[in-house]
């Protein structure tokens, strides 16, 4: 059986038309902007945590963080972690990095942010702030972290 000389390059016509149009709608991630617009979402979530109000920034946290853990539950693990710290002062953004693929969460857009912290007695943490990008809810934060500086 032999197949007419037309099929290939039709088959290849067919599905040159088939997927083109699929590829050319998926636009690239500005992960500039992608940055930026998180980083600005971060700072203000921090914000809240450094005046306090722990409780608002679970209200302001990403549903994933928000179905971990009841509001109650973060309040008492962000005291704890931030507890003898207290107070928090200025920030330097150490590390800022775009990603779609984190360990044990799923697929999305994703920004790491770590910032070195200087805090109470002379001291330094890391505080990691992980923004996660919700739809219409916009940049969320989905994580947050604190440990001393090594």
């Amino acid at each position: 059986m032999t197949i007419p000389p037309f099929r290939v390059p039709m088959t290849a016509f067919i599905l040159v038309t088939l997927v083109l149009p699929v590829l050319a709608s998926q636009t690239p991630v500005d992960s500039v902007a992608a940055v930026r617009a998180a980083d600005t979402a971060a700072q203000a979530w921090l914000a809240l945590v450094d005046k306090g109000r722990v409780a608002e920034s679970w209200d302001e946290a990403a549903l994933t963080l928000q179905l971990a853990v009841t509001k109650a539950k973060w309040v008492e693990a962000v005291k704890k972690a931030r507890g003898s710290y207290e107070p928090f002062g200025a920030r330097r953004q150490i590390m800022a990095r775009y990603t779609t693929d984190l360990p044990n969460a799923s697929q999305g857009q994703y920004v790491l942010f770590q910032y070195e912290t200087s805090v109470s007695g002379d001291r330094q943490v890391v505080e990691t702030v992980v923004p996660v990008l919700e739809g219409k809810r916009g940049w969320r934060i989905s994580g947050y972290f604190v440990r001393p500086e090594e």
